[in-house]
């Protein structure tokens, strides 16, 4: 590695951008030991607190982890979700082999939360699916989705082990245009725990979904818990405009 003292760009920033290089092409593997604060001080001449600076910010990144009286250490990647890519999509663009099993599916009368978010009428009947989500075996999502009948009829006859967002957009000609969210940090129930296999204590990450059709449509809503360890949510934020 070289840092550019000459450069206007902080050398802290330099060196968290060769880090985070070292980790992309696998020169730093998961869970492999970096060098230590006097190694990369020494070998690049700069300072400890400046080195320090790097490696902390990484580590508050979720980058690195340390572990006391061993070192810094390359934390896992996670799965990471951008916008509208669905769960089988972002599994398998990380190299992975997604799986689905359908825990329920049941056509009921529309909750009154439900008719208030989609916008139903008093006598409309929804699909209630409830599915658990893997990749490479692994549990790492529980997603349970309402949509209405009246827009995908006999949706209960199609596969709900494949993605949910091939059937509508295949098979029910859905043009899907965005995503509202709301995401927050949520406390695992016994339940969740059991599905995703985590223990007592592990955070879950909380994504409520309701999903826009080109038409102005609300297609559906979606309610999915997460694993915090395995997966993350990238979103793109723009000042008061359309993304061209």
């Amino acid at each position: 590695m070289y840092i550019d003292k000459k450069s206007p760009i902080p050398a802290y920033y330099q060196l968290k951008n060769k880090i985070i290089e070292k980790i992309n092409t696998g020169e730093y593997a998961e869970n492999s030991l970096i060098p230590s604060e006097r190694e990369l001080s020494d070998s690049l001449g700069i300072s400890r607190m400046t080195v320090r600076q790097a490696l902390t910010q990484l580590v508050q990144e979720g980058t690195l982890y340390r572990e006391k009286g061993k070192g810094t250490f390359v934390s896992k990647s996670k799965l990471a979700q951008r916008n509208i890519t669905s769960f089988s999509q972002t599994v398998k663009n990380k190299g992975m082999l997604p799986m689905t099993k359908v825990l329920r599916l049941e056509k009921i009368k529309a909750p009154d939360n439900i008719l208030k978010i989609l916008e139903l009428d008093d006598n409309d009947w929804v699909y209630n699916i409830k599915r658990l989500r893997f990749a490479n075996n692994k549990p790492v999502a529980i997603e349970e989705n309402f949509i209405p009948e009246k827009y995908c009829p006999n949706l209960d006859n199609c596969n709900l082990t494949e993605s949910l967002y091939t059937i509508l957009t295949e098979e029910y000609s859905y043009k899907i245009d965005y995503l509202e969210n709301v995401i927050e940090a949520g406390k695992a129930s016994v339940e969740d725990k059991e599905l995703l296999k985590i223990a007592s204590g592990t955070p879950v990450l909380k994504i409520s979904s309701v999903v826009h059709t080109d038409s102005n449509l609300k297609l559906l809503y979606e309610d999915s818990k997460y694993r915090s360890d395995e997966y993350k949510y990238n979103v793109f934020v723009y000042n008061n405009k359309t993304p061209q």
